[in-house]
């Protein structure tokens, strides 16, 4: 059911964006995060349909030409995370008020499928990492 709701996500957004690249993405941050609330209620699939979500999003895509478009680069374990995660740590003892605690967690995932034609599972390959970054203050 996953892999159906990620291919259905990926048409939706070819739907909208005409090519799904990294670019393409990046123009359209806030057309697939609104689309992404539309097809996604509390983290349960709602509806694919690109007819059926015209009536909802109201945001107009950034056309990307298809020729310039790279291709979604495949995931290394070193990649890195977001930004937050490489914060530089700063304690200050004569700080008063209240400190941050906080923590960082990134979670990258890899999943590799071969079916067959008549849809048996071939091979599978999970890869990912957990990467933390933690701002406690200790008290």
């Amino acid at each position: 059911m996953v892999i159906e709701l990620l291919n259905r996500m990926a048409k939706v957004f070819k739907d909208y964006c005409g090519v799904l690249s990294e670019e393409a993405i990046r123009k359209n941050f806030i057309l697939i995060y609104e689309l992404l609330d539309e097809i996604l209620d509390y983290g349960y699939p709602q509806g694919t349909s690109t007819e059926t979500l015209k009536n909802f999003i109201y945001n107009e895509p950034i056309m990307v030409d298809a020729g310039r478009a790279m291709r979604m680069p495949t995931m290394n374990p070193k990649t890195t995370p977001s930004m937050a995660a490489h914060k530089p740590i700063t304690y200050q003892r004569e700080r008063t008020g209240k400190q941050k605690n906080e923590i960082f967690v990134d979670i990258l995932e890899r999943l590799n499928v071969l079916f067959s034609p008549s849809g048996l599972v071939l091979n599978s390959t999970i890869d990912g990492c957990i990467q933390m970054k933690s701002y406690l203050s200790g008290r």
